[in-house]
């Protein structure tokens, strides 16, 4: 499956969204892949073509500083490998969209607060905004997010969890992510530095932040 697919049979259509389903259910859990699902929310991931300069210009929901933090946190979540990543397929003009069209205030809401206190940690810590951290600087913040750390309160572990989910749902309904998918860890764990590895592997698209 990928942006802007062609025509398919029905048999074909089903069998290639059976296999979507199974792949994000096994990234972010059936649960929240079933929230994500939900609605229009497959047929409008399909239409959405991705931008060249989506953060060129505010989004539909998301102002263009939040984009471009998004940018960043796509960028680290799923980082360019021998496959572009999540940040290079602009995923996160795809999550603006799918935000605006497809989720609750409430949920929109989620992810406008997280972007912020993301931003207000990060100038804390670093005193720079999230986008004009170090890549390492980044990884750590996030990672205090993941574990609850620091300022961050564990209600943004949940937060950031869904916003995970919906990087992976616009990388894999990507033409890249879907034809050229990376292999996944896809059970807690964090970053491992040494793992077994063949040639013959895929590569691992993501730091190890938890899914």
């Amino acid at each position: 499956m990928s942006h802007n697919q062609g025509d398919k049979s029905p048999q074909t259509h089903n069998k290639s969204r059976r296999d979507f389903l199974n792949k994000i259910g096994l990234l972010v859990g059936v649960g929240t892949a079933t929230s994500l699902l939900g609605g229009n929310a497959i047929s409008v991931a399909m239409a959405y073509t991705p931008q060249q300069d989506s953060t060129s210009k505010a989004g539909k929901l998301l102002s263009q500083a939040q984009l471009i933090q998004l940018k960043a946190i796509c960028a680290q979540v799923i980082p360019k490998t021998e496959t572009l990543g999540a940040a290079e397929v602009d995923v996160h003009g795809f999550i603006d969209n799918q935000l605006f069209h497809c989720h609750t205030t409430a949920e929109q809401q989620k992810v406008v607060t997280l972007l912020s206190n993301i931003d207000k940690e990060s100038n804390a810590q670093y005193q720079h905004q999230f986008a004009a951290l170090t890549a390492t600087q980044q990884v750590e913040l996030l990672t205090q997010i993941e574990m609850g750390g620091q300022s961050f309160k564990q209600q943004y572990r949940g937060d950031f969890k869904f916003l995970k989910s919906l990087i992976c749902f616009g990388y894999y309904t990507s033409e890249v992510g879907a034809s050229q998918e990376l292999r996944y860890l896809a059970v807690p764990g964090g970053y491992k530095g040494s793992i077994p590895y063949k040639k013959s592997d895929a590569d691992w698209g993501s730091m190890g932040l938890y899914y």
